[in-house]
């Protein structure tokens, strides 16, 4: 809800925002006593209610109002809210509003009416496009590579750029886990850096995780990772468990627990525990210079989130994804996690697959994509995986740009493999061994329309801390170094 843009009638808007700061700041129930109070704190406040008649109005709102009848009322607001961002965006709307049936639109029927008339126009500017010469003008077509290299918004792992060319418009990369492997935290890690390092918006879509769910995630991933160290200056491990269960150590590195008496219930109030903690960590103080960081108001990129776990239909998807584009021009995307909506049928899920990579190259987005591997992927070597081991649908492989398939290396496997790490200086690559005091992840391009696919990427990771460190490629150990 943007009351600025939502209401035009003043007195609807300022009881809107005035009982939106009241229940955010003062109370969560609603009395003639309580909103007098709450108004009598600001001398303009006050001087605007009493121009409404005050709780008079209110009474009256109350009586007219049908608690049965919310999702109405949100619909209502919801179609205006999208006629007025369509407006404003440059698309005719005067004749949807003028129309007959317009009170009876939902807003779904807004939108399609909307992509009807951008398919139409679509379709009449397809009727008249010729065949292209491949044959001419390919001198040209250097030099312009020269001015401007066909290479996409930088990956924060350095095999991907070398392998896909960065995220480029109109590509869709699908990658495929193990469940509760990390597909999600990865994914929220590119949305982190598209956003806070490369300052461009990033669209996430999910239908396993909640808003709250991502965030923790999020600020986790942002106070770990080098990427964002380096910019906002603090260094620091912090676990994703220790920011949920509020945990911060005091200077002396002890925990700082809240006090309890012998029977385990707390005898220190909530205001003088964060008021201890404020005082006593320097810890609690480096978390929040991050999380005011990523607060900043003047900040470019934005991780927009939709959860869309109530409805994760391709029709809601594509509703989604082209509002995110014509609303809020957002170029990159992520959807967590490809699977069927009500069915395992694979050719559904096929035809969904198809319909997202479709969709990212009409609207020139970069995209990317997790799903989920079938179970018995943890007994496959990692050199033997391909798109035989997704559990829902092998054949997306068949509409991918761009194709990877990873699975965690259990330490018993260690001793099968060596890895070859980045090397910056001159001279032949430096082939290590596995350090088992340590986690690797492997991920395999399966396809690859970019170029090579040829090595298989090598990770050290860390669920608890969301790092993902792309450190060279796994290769395996030679029979005679055994």
């Amino acid at each position: 809800m943007r009351s600025k843009y939502d209401f035009s009638d003043p007195a609807v808007k300022f009881f809107y925002d005035s009982f939106e700061t009241y229940y955010l700041t003062f109370s969560q129930t609603v009395d003639e006593t309580k909103v007098n109070v709450f108004m009598s704190q600001n001398p303009e406040r006050l001087s605007t209610y009493k121009q409404y008649k005050g709780w008079k109005t209110i009474q009256q709102y109350m009586n007219l109002a049908d608690e049965n009848d919310c999702k109405n009322y949100f619909d209502t607001v919801k179609k205006y809210s999208l006629v007025r961002e369509y407006g404003r965006n440059g698309f005719p709307v005067d004749k949807i509003i003028a129309h007959n049936n317009f009170d009876k639109m939902s807003p779904n029927d807004i939108y399609r009416i909307i992509r009807t008339k951008a398919d139409k126009i679509h379709t009449v500017i397809n009727a008249g496009e010729e065949a292209v010469e491949l044959t001419d003008n390919n001198t040209s077509q250097i030099d312009k590579y020269l001015e401007k290299p066909n290479f996409g918004l930088p990956f924060p792992w350095y095999m991907y750029n070398e392998y896909f060319l960065g995220m480029r418009e109109t590509k869709l990369l699908f990658e495929g886990f193990l469940s509760n492997e990390g597909k999600t935290r990865k994914l929220v890690l590119l949305a982190a850096y598209v956003a806070l390092v490369q300052n461009e918006n990033f669209f996430l879509m999910s239908n396993e995780m909640d808003e709250e769910d991502l965030r923790s995630c999020l600020i986790t991933t942002v106070i770990n990772n080098k990427d964002f160290q380096e910019l906002h200056g603090v260094v620091l491990e912090k676990p994703e468990k220790e920011i949920v269960l509020g945990v911060y150590h005091d200077r002396k590195g002890e925990i700082i627990r809240r006090k309890i008496d012998d029977f385990g219930i707390y005898i220190e109030s909530n205001e003088d525990y964060i008021k201890r903690v404020q005082s006593e960590s320097d810890e609690y103080w480096q978390v929040r210079k991050v999380t005011e960081w990523i607060d900043s108001l003047d900040r470019k990129g934005k991780v927009m989130f939709k959860d869309v776990g109530n409805d994760y239909s391709p029709e809601q998807i594509e509703f989604e994804l082209r509002k995110a584009k014509m609303v809020q021009n957002i170029k990159y995307f992520g959807y967590d996690t490809l699977k069927g909506y009500n069915t395992d049928d694979w050719s559904q899920i096929k035809q969904f697959a198809t319909r997202l990579k479709e969709l990212t190259k009409e609207l020139r987005m970069s995209g990317y994509a997790v799903f989920q591997l079938s179970d018995d992927t943890v007994f496959t070597d990692i050199f033997s995986l391909s798109s035989n081991n997704i559990a829902n649908a092998k054949q997306i492989k068949h509409v991918a740009d761009i194709l990877n398939i990873g699975k965690k290396l259990n330490k018993d496997e260690y001793h099968k493999y060596q890895m070859v790490a980045e090397n910056d200086s001159w001279g032949e690559p430096v082939t290590e061994d596995l350090d088992l005091k340590k986690q690797y992840f492997c991920i395999k391009p399966d396809k690859n329309r970019a170029g090579s696919k040829d090595k298989i990427m090598l990770f050290e990771i860390d669920l608890n801390l969301n790092v993902w460190r792309n450190i060279g490629y796994i290769i395996k150990r030679p029979k005679n170094s055994e």
